[in-house]
Parts: C-alpha cells; sequence; structure tokens
C-alpha cells in the first residue's frame, strides 16, 4: 500500500495535463509539484465525498511519470533575442502557433514528426548557428528563458486505475459504483450543503432539500 496520494480533478484537466487539487485548497494547478500530497487515509475520506470529477491518485506512480513542459503564456511568442547575446547563448525552439492546451511543441531531433511536449527533449542551438531556413514556421528563445518556465505535468493517458488507485490501496466508494446505475434513472447526486450527507435527486440544477430528518437543511424545506 502506498501513502501518498495527489487529488486530480479530471474537469480541470488542460489539453493534455492533469488538473490536480493544489496545496492548501487553494485553486488547481496542473503544476504537479504544486498539488496538495494526501495519505492514504486522507485520500480515502476525500474521495468517499468528493464528486465524479475528483479521483486520487497515487503520488510516487504520478512523479515517476512527469514530464517538463512549458505553458505558452509565459515565454514569447516571436523570436526573443537578448541584447547581451553572443555566439555561444544556447536557444530552443518551438512551433509557431501551434498548442497542447497552453503547452509548446519543442522542435525535437528524437521524437516523431520532430517534436516534442517534453521540454528535455527540446533542440538546442548557439546563437552563432541558428537555421535560417525554419525561422518563418519556428520561435527561438534563449534556453534559460524557457528553464526558468518549465514545470513538471502528468498526461492523463497514463493514468492507470488499477495500479494507481486499487493497487495503491484505495477503495472505490460505494456512491460511485451506483453512480451509473442512478445515472440512468435520472437523478443527480448532491451533497447536503449542511450536513454533507449525499442525496439523489431527479432535479439537476437546485438542490430539493435532504433526506435527513435530524438535519437542519431538511426541516428548513419541511416548515
Amino acid at each position: 500500500m502506498k501513502d501518498r496520494f495527489y487529488l486530480a480533478c479530471f474537469r480541470d484537466n488542460v489539453g493534455s495535463n492533469v488538473g490536480f487539487h493544489r496545496k492548501d485548497g487553494k485553486g488547481y494547478t496542473t503544476n504537479v509539484e504544486e498539488a496538495h500530497v494526501y495519505t492514504r487515509e486522507e485520500a480515502q475520506r476525500a474521495w468517499d465525498s468528493g464528486r465524479e470529477i475528483d479521483q486520487p491518485i497515487c503520488a510516487d506512480s504520478v512523479d515517476a511519470l512527469t514530464v517538463y513542459k512549458v505553458d505558452c503564456q509565459y515565454i514569447p511568442i516571436e523570436t526573443y533575442i537578448p541584447e547581451d547575446v553572443d555566439e555561444n547563448t544556447v536557444f530552443v525552439a518551438f512551433i509557431a502557433r501551434k498548442w497542447d492546451g497552453n503547452d509548446v511543441y519543442w522542435c525535437s531531433e528524437t521524437e516523431h514528426l520532430g517534436r516534442s511536449l517534453d521540454f528535455s527533449k527540446a533542440m538546442k542551438f548557439k546563437y552563432g548557428s541558428l537555421p535560417t531556413h525554419v525561422k518563418n514556421r519556428n520561435v527561438y528563445i534563449p534556453l534559460e528563458m524557457a528553464e526558468k518556465k518549465k514545470r513538471k505535468t502528468f498526461d492523463f493517458s497514463k493514468f492507470d486505475r488499477r495500479k494507481m488507485v486499487q493497487s495503491a490501496g484505495l477503495k472505490q466508494p460505494e456512491w460511485l459504483k451506483q453512480q451509473k446505475r442512478r445515472r440512468e434513472s435520472g437523478k443527480t447526486r448532491w451533497n447536503c450543503p449542511s450536513c454533507g450527507k449525499i442525496s439523489w435527486q431527479y432535479n439537476p440544477y437546485t438542490f430539493d432539500g435532504c433526506k435527513d430528518m435530524f438535519c437542519e437543511e431538511w426541516r428548513a424545506h419541511s416548515e
């Protein structure tokens, strides 16, 4: 069994990257290094009371498969040559106007079609030997600039439910097992805003009230 987990929120995936609950409940992130770390007990509890879009995943498994990517929002979108450039300044190149979510495709000699989202596989060029025949198609920026903006990401296609969830010691919540049957009945799952208990109802837009007669929410709807 494992005792380190991240809590993914598949609603907040960006491109091929999985979105995770950020540390201390401060939103969501695709940067694995910013994800909150849960113990197995905490992860199970979060899953039991969570939403269908939330999925705890073994942190060790995620960490072993992370890839450095760079968000286009944090780097120049056109070739950038710094004023202090010299012939030995190292550059990397990415394909203009092509993204996976927000992440750029780096020019790469080792990957299919000559491009890769994995920043570690980006080709490197010295300024004195930059290619000239592809400058209209590619964007060149200093390697150091890209290094500062890289982040660790986890690709959704690498998610293995059996290995990363079940074999890691987590048990699928009973409500999730019943989700398919409930969905076929036309009902929607809600958590009571007062007591937190699960309630199934036909109205998918507003909460119709708690089914627990001892809950303040139930009493409010009964009066």
